[in-house]
């Protein structure tokens, strides 16, 4: 074994009931690199970093740690080795501060076993310091942004000593400055001698950050290039062979007739301030702007999730007052949200199920016994259109990786039906292949009739998608764009104004 590797993959494998999730996958990460991993949904990247971490027991094949056989059992286990996983979720505990964050599990403790507060604020600052940030450390976490909070999970692996850093998905939720600060965070890491792998749909930014790039494909390994001998299209073809986008849809498909109409809608709670907007039938309408801006504050108040305080709402012409979600979906709004894990998914219930909940009413017989056969048809036909990898409709939802869940809520929306669709970031944490079925998917449904408001932080795609955009700052509409010959760097400098 040579020296210089930290952690080597000898023939793993995992099933999952009838899910292949990894077969005999090997390779190895360096010590002192950033190491970056890609595949598409269902490649095996969330099954691997879990076995990793202890999360997962992986049923053949050999972890070898600086050279020695490991056993990896618990995350307990893995954080004793020095390995440390920031996921895609942030597990942090919003209601403690930053230094309790910092410090859970790893209490420093005064002479009679009370928690000595002043020195773990100390040493929080201290740690803090060893990336080149600064830091509140009394600050509650969940008052901070999604960044700040990547920073507190990062300080929370260097306080436990750890010399391998998994990142799974750490931009999809930042910004560009914020993406900044962390990538120079990572290369301080890395100066210093941590070893730092990161997962991540995001090539541009992999070609930036890393060294080598490992490349999973149906739960197999196909390779490992140097990032400075590849580029995005070869990492591409490697993931999912050739991936064709389809063309952006001609403005003159949008029809003249207005199907919702907002004005001056206010929420003073979620800080929203007269907002005004029309959509149109069949027409994709892009919200753009940075965290924070109330996008998705705009769209659950548009839900009926919260009330509005100020301002109208049109739908077809009629004015409505949405007081609750199911008013909403009895309208003809469905809203897929950002939030997959906490907020979409029914982690115990099978893909029919989660695909069903919208429309269950919808598929029973009388005195309200479920039709299997009508049940079994809706969902083989929503697995079909959007290309959803499952063993079959009664697979638990769970164990299909984050793309196909997502593809799952998308066809719980098809099924419903509605006449206008809000997707809240629909394409976060999937992959090109993904990406671009679901683009397909959202581009037919504007063909067939449907009005679409699309909220995506990724901004060259969300201009690729749409008629007009709109962009958000502080609470209110600072203007919008015909989609067509504007820039993601033009749309960029409007949502950062003040």
């Amino acid at each position: 074994m040579e020296s210089n590797v930290l952690i080597s993959y000898q023939s793993i494998s995992k099933r999952f009931g009838g899910v292949q999730a990894l077969d005999d996958v090997s390779f190895s990460v360096n010590k002192g690199e950033i190491h970056g991993l890609v595949g598409e949904n269902g490649a095996g990247k969330s099954t691997l970093i879990k076995i990793t971490g202890g999360i997962y027991i992986r049923d053949s094949g050999t972890i070898l740690w600086e050279g020695r056989p490991i056993e990896v059992y618990s995350p307990l286990e893995a954080e004793r080795y020095g390995i440390s996983i920031v996921h895609q979720e942030i597990p942090l505990c919003n209601n403690l501060t930053v230094a309790q964050n910092v410090f859970l599990g790893n209490l420093i403790t005064k002479r009679f076993g009370q928690p000595d507060w002043d020195l773990m604020e100390q040493k929080t600052v201290e740690v803090f310091r060893l990336i080149g940030q600064e830091v509140d450390p009394k600050a509650k976490v969940g008052d901070l942004s999604v960044a700040r909070k990547q920073l507190t999970a990062i300080a929370q692996c260097l306080n436990r000593k750890s010399k391998f850093i998994i990142m799974d998905e750490p931009t999809s939720a930042l910004t560009p400055s914020e993406v900044k600060t962390l990538f120079e965070v990572l290369r301080k890491l890395k100066a210093e001698g941590t070893t730092i792998m990161i997962v991540s749909h995001i090539l541009s930014e992999l070609l930036e950050i890393t060294d080598r790039i490992t490349v999973l494909r149906n739960g197999r390994y196909v390779n490992t290039v140097n990032t400075k001998e590849t580029t995005a299209d070869e990492i591409v073809h490697m993931m999912v062979g050739e991936i064709t986008l389809p063309p952006p849809l001609d403005s003159s498909s949008v029809k003249d007739e207005v199907v919702l109409r907002v004005r001056n809608l206010s929420q003073s709670k979620l800080r929203l301030n007269n907002i005004s907007f029309d959509l149109h039938r069949q027409e994709i309408l892009g919200i753009a702007g940075i965290q924070g801006a109330g996008r998705t504050e705009l769209a659950t108040t548009l839900f009926g999730v919260h009330q509005p305080t100020g301002g109208t709402i049109e739908l077809e012409g009629r004015p409505v007052s949405i007081r609750s979600p199911r008013e909403a979906i009895n309208l003809g709004i469905g809203y897929l949200t950002e939030d997959r894990r906490n907020l979409g998914v029914f982690w115990d219930m099978s893909v029919w199920q989660n695909m069903s909940s919208a429309v269950v009413d919808q598929l029973t017989r009388m005195r309200g016994v479920l039709d299997s056969s009508r049940i079994k048809d809706t969902a083989e036909r929503a697995i079909s259109q959007l290309q959803i990898k499952t063993p079959g409709i009664h697979q638990l939802i769970r164990y299909l990786s984050g793309g196909n869940q997502q593809k799952v809520l998308l066809a719980r929306w098809l099924n419903a039906q509605p006449k206008i669709l809000i997707l809240d970031e629909p394409t976060r944490g999937v992959d090109v292949g993904a990406k671009a079925e679901i683009r397909r998917v959202i581009q037919e449904l504007a063909t067939r009739g449907l009005s679409v408001i699309v909220i995506s932080s990724d901004l060259e795609e969300l201009v690729a998608i749409s008629h007009r955009v709109l962009v958000m700052a502080n609470g209110t509409v600072k203007g919008e764009f015909a989609a067509q010959g504007v820039t993601a760097d033009e749309v960029m400098a409007l949502a950062v104004q003040k």
